[in-house]
């Protein structure tokens, strides 16, 4: 996929917003949204709308990791945008796993 200059610069200003958010907060959830969004994966960006707890929330970050993935793969002749969504996939990892820990915990 070959993103629009606005895409680009759209993707990294979320992902430096990102880091400033706490892990799992609601926050977070709506800044995955809208790069679900802008990674043309509306579905997802919907399912992102639920609870984090929600199964529908869950299944969704799955679907943005492996979107993400294969950002990551188009971009290798971008140093600085591969950093950057190496960072978005392991901060979606952290979500997940907060995600799952509130739900075993329940």
């Amino acid at each position: 996929m070959a993103w629009t200059m606005p895409q680009k610069v759209g993707i990294y200003t979320l992902i430096q917003r990102l880091a400033e958010q706490k892990v799992a907060s609601a926050e977070e959830l709506a800044i995955y949204t809208k790069l679900a969004v802008l990674f043309g994966d509306v579905r997802t960006a919907v399912k992102l709308s639920y609870s984090l707890n929600t199964p529908q929330a869950r299944d969704a970050m799955i679907s943005l990791l492996t979107t993400v993935g294969s950002a990551k793969a188009e971009a290798m002749n971008d140093p600085a945008g591969v950093d950057n969504l190496d960072y978005l996939i392991v901060r979606i990892r952290n979500t997940y796993g907060e995600s799952m820990k509130k739900f075993w915990s329940s």
